[in-house]
């Protein structure tokens, strides 16, 4: 087994102080051992995240976010079991799977709770796999929190986002019409998803009260107005849930769904419809454990279509 070579090295990423990408380095230490109850992970992808960099410059977050220095960095992940602890049953070694584990993702290799893992399916690469704990789970939450039906006309903010464009998919799929804004660049792709876009700006306003279609639903998954703007349109704070605009909900009694409500079943569902390309996850564009200070600045940039990932040597 791969820890039975007392020599052998893992790296991953970690911060010693908090700012920009530039704190991020990548250091060396011996592989992990599994304790009793626990899997040794051998990491193939891992996605990045916006909590990742918020996390790691210091900003203000939701005090279930604890940090402390040193840290690990990331939460996505998908890779194979490399080993096994005592009492570990139901998982063997070459298993394929995902999950996520705050601060620890981003490395070679990690060990985890396998309570925690779910199966990647047949058909799923580990790149989507890798990328999918925490915007599926965000996603289907905010979906269910809203109990769409076809009656509802909906509107997602940030859809060619992460987040964004799996909560546009799976609101569609409950057959509500779905408006979805995104740069005029990401129209095509939506369209082709069943998404109706719309392009953010000062112009948005007027495209919805001008709409014959009159919105039921809100589902922000970016912020900059869009709780205000629904509450000007008419849509009662019930059915508005942001997972962006924490100000918001603090002025208005609207809800903030996100990811803690779904769990690995929710993940497994999700997983399944992405392998069988029932939804679509975009990979943005694909950096080596090494260059991860480039893959946040991309995504700090706020330009990305879909999933940032970072691979390992066994990523594939």
């Amino acid at each position: 087994m791969i820890v039975d070579d007392p020599d052998a090295i893992s790296r991953r990423v970690v911060f010693r102080r908090f700012g920009g990408p530039e704190v991020l380095e990548v250091e060396l230490r011996p592989i992990p051992l599994p304790a009793p109850g626990e899997v040794l992970v051998r990491v193939a992808a891992a996605g990045v995240n916006p909590v990742d960099w918020k996390l790691f410059s210091g900003q203000p977050l939701h005090d279930s976010y604890e940090r402390s220095l040193p840290s690990g960095n990331g939460y996505d992940f998908a890779g194979t079991i490399a080993d096994t602890g005592a009492e570990v049953e139901g998982w063997r070694v070459g298993d394929r799977v995902f999950g996520g584990l705050r601060y620890q993702a981003q490395a070679d290799h990690l060990v985890i709770d396998p309570r925690l893992l779910v199966r990647v399916p047949p058909g799923l690469s580990m790149l989507v796999a890798g990328s999918v704990n925490v915007v599926g789970r965000t996603a289907w939450a905010s979906v269910e929190s809203q109990h769409l039906t076809a009656a509802d006309v909906v509107l997602v903010s940030g859809a060619a986002g992460g987040v964004g464009i799996l909560t546009a998919q799976l609101a569609a799929r409950t057959g509500a019409f779905v408006f979805g804004t995104a740069s005029p660049r990401h129209h095509a792709l939506l369209r082709r998803l069943g998404i109706h876009p719309l392009t953010y700006g000062d112009a948005l306003p007027d495209q919805l009260r001008t709409s014959p279609r009159r919105l039921t639903a809100v589902l922000d998954t970016v912020g900059h107005g869009t709780v205000d703007l629904a509450l000007a349109l008419g849509v009662p704070p019930d059915r508005i849930n942001t997972i962006a605009d924490y100000e918001a909900r603090q002025r208005h009694p609207v809800a903030g769904v996100g990811g803690a409500t779904a769990g690995p079943r929710e993940l497994a569902i999700v997983a399944q419809l992405l392998a069988d390309r029932t939804l679509e996850l975009p990979i943005d564009s694909v950096h080596p454990l090494g260059g991860v200070r480039e893959a946040y600045a991309r995504s700090i940039a706020g330009h990305a279509t879909g999933k940032i990932v970072i691979t390992t040597a066994s990523g594939s």
